[in-house]
């Protein structure tokens, strides 16, 4: 007999979370199935069903985020050659802001020095063409490997300034950030790129 769909979901974030408890304070190196199933709560023949083992599992996990960023940095990015103006733009980032803080647990250590070095790079890599279709209208006198250098000088402090402010956000409110990803980023990287 097959299981329900929804126990094998609740079983999958089970084993998904206890990793994630693990991964927040160790290398990946040093965490074993054992010790995820312990933390879950499950057998090892449990985790098997699911992941060949925590490599692929922290694969899966980074995956769905990297998806997800893109996805709502792309929601974003048409709101904002949909309506071009400095309060919608800073009205769309600030979307963005508050999916990255909905998900900050993983986030911060996907971002941070803790995570893989690898998911970084990708999702530059993701984001690189958004910011080159609806951000850089002008390039200028640029040839394209200077623009994909001034987007890969942006891209980098923008994601470590969201990271650290997720880290810890003191006063700055998600509008806040916003305004300062518009100010930093967008507005900054198309006077540099049209320059």
């Amino acid at each position: 007999m097959r299981k329900r769909p929804e126990q094998t979901a609740r079983t999958r974030a089970s084993i998904e979370d206890a990793f994630w408890d693990l991964y927040v304070t160790r290398p990946i190196e040093k965490i074993t199935v054992a010790q995820v199933c312990a933390a879950a709560g499950c057998s090892r023949g449990t985790f098997y069903v699911h992941y060949q083992d925590v490599y692929q599992l922290l694969e899966i996990i980074e995956h769905r985020f990297l998806e997800g960023m893109l996805s709502c940095v792309a929601t974003c990015m048409r709101k904002l050659a949909s309506d071009g103006g400095k309060l919608a733009r800073i009205a769309a980032l600030a979307e963005v802001v508050a999916y990255y803080e909905k998900n900050k647990r993983h986030i911060v250590v996907l971002l941070g020095t803790q995570g893989d070095p690898s998911f970084l790079l990708k999702l530059k890599q993701g984001l690189k063409p958004l910011w080159r279709e609806y951000v850089v209208d002008d390039v200028g006198d640029h040839t394209e490997q200077e623009v994909d250098l001034i987007l890969e000088y942006t891209l980098t402090g923008t994601l470590f300034m969201i990271s650290r402010w997720l880290e810890d956000p003191g006063e700055i409110s998600k509008a806040q950030m916003g305004h300062l990803i518009y100010d930093a980023a967008i507005r900054d990287v198309s006077a540099r790129v049209a320059s």
